[in-house]
């Protein structure tokens, strides 16, 4: 890989040749990524991050941006596996703030040059998993908090006449830019460790990751998929609220996860997400203009 900000213009993915990778014995790869591999991965999704948005895996395409040249030498002349690798990583749901989006994609390219299409669903699972609680963190120790304080102290400091606020404001910026650029090197390094000091529980790593995953979306779910319907049964003087009174009671919040479960059904059989989409809003204005949803 030669040297360039983002990735030189006269270097094409055919111009890989490398032979295509052979397992060690215990089915692992041996890893070929680089510093220099990985800061390309980190400066071109810093600067396509959120430009290509996706209803259906919302920042994948920019996660698939970023790692392709990595994934090009990861998997060298395996045409086939690069572009299960490719798609996988446009399949696969992803959004996290963008300071440290960088964290988790490295640690999830450092599972796939180890372990190849064997560490795809453990990438997956890693990326779901924590792109919740890191975001998190992001948002407030990143956005909220030195923002808040520093744009306050500038905006106060400038009130008075004093450039010296808003110049600690853009040292900030360029600090958080020269670190987001070491992302994809610092989740990487992290990554790699993890794998190296639990090579014999590998597989227990992936099973964690693939619960971790799985717990998340069901908690996302449960709290973000509200559906709610206001119709009542009435007898005589006695009123029934169908949703609180029968619903709540056998199993709270289960017509969103039946909507979930339609919705995962349609997508397993292929339906265009844009025609499901469609298909939620014209059926929710239907069921609320006749008081069936609220």
């Amino acid at each position: 890989m030669s040297n360039g900000f983002f990735k030189p213009a006269d270097i094409s993915p055919t111009d890989f040749k490398e032979p295509i990778p052979t397992p060690l014995p215990d089915g692992s790869y041996t890893p070929v990524l680089t510093k220099e591999d990985l800061d390309i991965c980190s400066h071109r999704m810093w600067l396509m991050d959120t430009v290509s948005y996706s209803y259906a895996t919302q920042n994948a395409p920019c996660a698939a941006y970023a790692a392709f040249y990595a994934l090009r030498k990861i998997y060298g002349g395996d045409e086939d596996a690069f572009n299960k690798a490719i798609l996988n990583q446009l399949d696969c749901v992803f959004n996290a703030t963008p300071p440290v989006s960088g964290l988790i994609l490295g640690a999830g390219l450092a599972i796939e040059d180890t372990g190849h299409e064997a560490g795809q669903q453990a990438e997956n699972d890693l990326k779901i998993g924590l792109m919740g609680p890191v975001s998190g963190i992001g948002d407030v120790f990143i956005w909220i908090l030195p923002m808040t304080i520093l744009g306050s102290i500038a905006g106060y400091m400038a009130m008075e006449g004093s450039p010296v606020g808003i110049l600690l404001w853009l040292a900030l910026w360029a600090v958080l830019l020269v670190w987001r650029l070491q992302n994809y090197n610092q989740g990487y390094n992290a990554g790699v460790s993890v794998i190296t000091s639990m090579a014999d529980k590998i597989s227990t790593l992936t099973d964690a990751a693939s619960i971790l995953g799985l717990t998340v979306v069901g908690s996302l779910i449960y709290s973000t998929v509200k559906v709610h319907t206001p119709l009542t049964f009435t007898y005589g003087e006695i009123s029934l609220p169908f949703q609180e009174g029968v619903l709540d009671a056998i199993f709270p919040n289960i017509l969103g996860i039946l909507v979930t479960a339609v919705v995962y059904r349609l997508i397993k059989k292929g339906v265009n997400l844009s025609w499901i989409i469609l298909g939620i809003i014209v059926v929710s204005c239907l069921c609320a203009a006749f008081g069936i949803l609220g």
